[in-house]
């Protein structure tokens, strides 16, 4: 997701231009140059609090595209493991 950066000052001179901007996707706002905050629609953020990635899921409620991910991911280290168990 591309993050468009403005200073601070430029989001108060023209506060509804990125209000309608933020809607479709996050803004990075600058202080003396450093990213300070970080202005994003409700949805966006709704989303970030509902898929914390930290989350503890049951057996039975991972979501399929978690668990893909986590089933690829052991298939490769096992296959990583074994190929090294073979040059013992």
């Amino acid at each position: 997701m591309d993050t468009k950066t403005i200073s601070t000052v430029e989001f108060m001179r023209h506060f509804g231009r990125y209000h309608d901007e933020a809607q479709r996707g996050p803004i990075t706002l600058t202080k003396h140059g450093r990213p300070s905050v970080v202005v994003l629609s409700v949805e966006i953020y709704e989303r970030l609090l509902r898929d914390d990635p930290r989350r503890v899921y049951a057996a039975g409620e991972t979501p399929p595209e978690l668990a893909d991910l986590l089933l690829a991911e052991l298939d490769r280290q096992s296959a990583e493991y074994q190929e090294g168990g073979k040059d013992d």
